[in-house]
């Protein structure tokens, strides 16, 4: 998402947190387009799904500068749904709730640059609202309601991770000290637990240690 047109609302109200007096957005530097180039040299980056998609972007801009990657998480989302001319339809709270371990799937992309120094993750969890248009064109999982936009209600707290160490402070507590993704996923991982190991174990902070009940066994390293 490089020019506004394309971006949400959700992208424009985290870009206007970040951006302090006198930083510029939509910032050429070299062949990229940066949602934020701060007085000091170093770069901001909002991206609300998909961190794999900046990898290339993200590995040149980290040859000579600090970059701050921004990636939120919707803690609550409210779905507001709209005929094409605008008349409300429904405003509800989804029963879908994001959590810290989905940020390891989109880390599967860009594992390898979470050592460099030069990087900060931010995770921002936040209130978030997203609008549906009931036009027929969307998914047919939503009975073709289409989604229009997403906007930012509030953020409630912020994640900023500078180390891979820091990842290992995202494990759930009461974790054994030899587990598996079972004892992941019992401990409210879910789906996530296996990105969870993969990504640890590429980063060295987790080892296989063995099998249980047909699976493998970690321990941190």
């Amino acid at each position: 998402m490089i020019n506004t047109w394309n971006e949400s609302y959700l992208h424009e109200e985290l870009k206007e947190h970040y951006r302090g007096e006198g930083d510029e957005a939509e910032a050429p530097v070299g062949t990229a387009i940066c949602d934020i180039l701060h007085q000091d040299g170093s770069i901001t980056e909002i991206q609300t799904t998909s961190l794999g998609k900046l990898r290339l972007k993200l590995e040149r801009l980290l040859e000579d500068r600090k970059v701050r990657l921004v990636y939120p998480i919707a803690e609550r989302l409210v779905l507001e749904t709209k005929t094409v001319d605008g008349s409300l339809i429904s405003s509800r709270k989804s029963p879908k709730k994001g959590t810290i371990y989905q940020v390891f799937r989109e880390l599967t992309g860009i594992y390898h640059l979470i050592p460099n120094e030069r990087l900060t993750l931010d995770i921002v969890f936040a209130n978030i609202t997203e609008f549906r248009i009931a036009d027929g064109t969307g998914s047919w999982r939503r009975k073709g309601v289409r989604i229009e936009n997403r906007k930012l209600d509030s953020i409630n707290r912020i994640l900023s991770i500078t180390s891979p160490r820091d990842l290992l402070s995202i494990l759930p507590e009461n974790l054994p000290s030899e587990f598996t993704t079972a004892d992941l996923e019992a401990r409210g991982t879910g789906k996530h637990a296996g990105h969870m190991v993969w990504v640890l174990r590429k980063l060295g902070l987790i080892e296989k240690i063995g099998t249980r009940s047909r699976r493998y066994v970690y321990r941190i390293s």
